[in-house]
């Protein structure tokens, strides 16, 4: 049976309850996946605050591919294969600012931040064969393209606009202005686990009451879930407190306040710094016989005065009905996660760790809101293993301590594939069925006809 004959039998038994196991283990899928999947997506490379200056450059690995990002003077964002179309050298490591030239250090061939070739040496001896024209000494161009401060790449030359394959994401986000917001920290880690398994563990919310018992003590409300084509998302309804019993007062302050606290400290993310501000403010400033609606209010405006005090904007178009709308956490296909709140944007990236399918290079963003003009101020930290990471995010440790003996369990002979929960686990069987579908066929546009 042909790789493509076994994605298929594997393909018809996904049921909204089952998805089959050996995507997570088995090699072949490694290079199913450098065929069909990376090269005909779009794919989150970096921030744009990353290469905001004429000469600032990221490198991003996919795979056997790596990406060259690069703003050149003319302010125009351009990405390349960062290959040297000479004899196969990889050009740059890393970030950094390349200024307006590109070199290889094999033979030093050289090109400027357009990619436009600017030296071979001894070029003439090409001349007994043709010469060597543009398209031969030229560095390859990937297409990019930017939404919310991203920097997305895709190197399918067919492939849909950016903005399309998004969709709803650019409406759903459209109030949120993400823009203006900077990296408050970057960390990237290498698990022990296939990139799908570690990006599953964040695309759905069924395994906080266990994973995160603290939890627990703000209510418990069951999450929902919901697929719209490619992408899907999580979501907790709202459910408003019930007043207090005659006799009774009910702190909401001190409500706030614990909970923003408690994901400050645990977790360095969602609630930041700005939201930190608020809540002590809502404990020095409000008698606690203070309402849910008075609370609420007064939170959104020492919220707003927290970002302003540091010269950021508060979403001032951002409703009620847009956060109901974004909820919790969206998987944008195939490997990132975002988690949007008021005060920022929490972002995740599975990737592949070269060959072996029980290896991932896994990133975590927190973006903070900043003044628009704010320059990026960051320290990105690299972690060779999971073990190295102890110590680092009491909240995203939970969940690392799932994912290796998850690893181990989906290659066992017992185990016959994931049974996802039906209404709060949509996410995990979309994200399946849909990364099945793009193994099968080009964009996975195959599935409809």
């Amino acid at each position: 049976m042909s790789i493509e004959e076994d994605i298929a039998r594997l393909y018809a038994q996904i049921r909204p309850d089952f998805v089959p196991a050996q995507a997570y283990h088995d090699p072949a899928f490694v290079a199913r996946e450098k065929a069909m999947l990376w090269p005909h997506s779009w794919l989150m490379a970096c921030r744009e605050e990353e290469v905001a200056e004429a000469g600032q450059s990221v490198v991003f690995d996919i795979a056997d591919d790596s990406i060259l990002i690069v703003r050149a003077s003319d302010g125009v964002l351009r990405a390349f294969y960062n290959v040297c179309p000479h004899r196969g050298r990889r050009l740059k490591d890393g970030n950094g600012n390349i200024g307006d030239n590109i070199a290889c250090r094999f033979h030093g061939w050289r090109w400027n931040a357009r990619g436009e070739n600017q030296f071979v040496l001894d070029r003439e001896n090409w001349n007994q064969t043709g010469g060597l024209c543009a398209a031969d000494v030229d560095l390859g161009q990937v297409r990019v393209d930017t939404w919310d401060g991203w920097v997305f790449v895709t190197l399918d030359s067919d492939a849909e606009p950016l903005e399309s394959y998004l969709d709803p994401l650019p409406d759903v986000f459209a109030h949120f202005d993400y823009r203006n917001t900077r990296i408050a920290w970057h960390k990237t880690l290498v698990v022990a686990c296939n990139w799908k398994v570690v990006l599953e563990a964040f695309i759905e919310s069924y395994h906080v009451a266990m994973t995160h018992p603290q939890s627990l003590k703000f209510g418990v409300r069951t999450p929902g879930s919901q697929a719209f084509g490619r992408h899907s998302y999580f979501f907790y309804p709202f459910v408003r407190p019930k007043d207090a019993e005659p006799g009774l007062t009910i702190d909401y302050r001190q409500a706030r306040y614990t909970y923003v606290e408690e994901m400050h400290r645990t977790l360095g993310a969602l609630q930041g710094r700005h939201a930190m501000a608020a809540a002590e403010r809502l404990m020095a400033e409000l008698p606690e016989t203070a309402t849910f609606d008075e609370v609420n209010a007064a939170y959104m405006r020492f919220h707003a005065d927290a970002m302003a005090a540091d010269g950021a904007r508060y979403p001032a178009a951002l409703t009620p009905q847009d956060i109901a709308r974004a909820g919790t956490a969206w998987n944008i296909f195939p490997n990132m996660v975002i988690l949007p709140t008021v005060d920022g944007l929490q972002a995740y990236r599975a990737r592949p760790n070269g060959d072996d399918p029980s290896s991932a290079i896994f990133d975590v963003w927190w973006l903070e809101r900043s003044a628009p003009d704010a320059p990026s101020s960051f320290i990105h930290e690299y972690f060779p293993d999971m073990e190295s990471f102890a110590g680092q995010c009491f909240f995203l440790e939970q969940d690392f301590d799932n994912i290796k003996a998850v690893q181990d369990g989906v290659k066992s002979r017992g185990f016959r594939g994931v049974r996802p929960n039906p209404h709060q686990e949509v996410t995990v069987q979309s994200f399946e069925k849909t990364y099945y579908e793009y193994l099968l066929w080009p964009r996975g546009e195959g599935a409809d006809t």
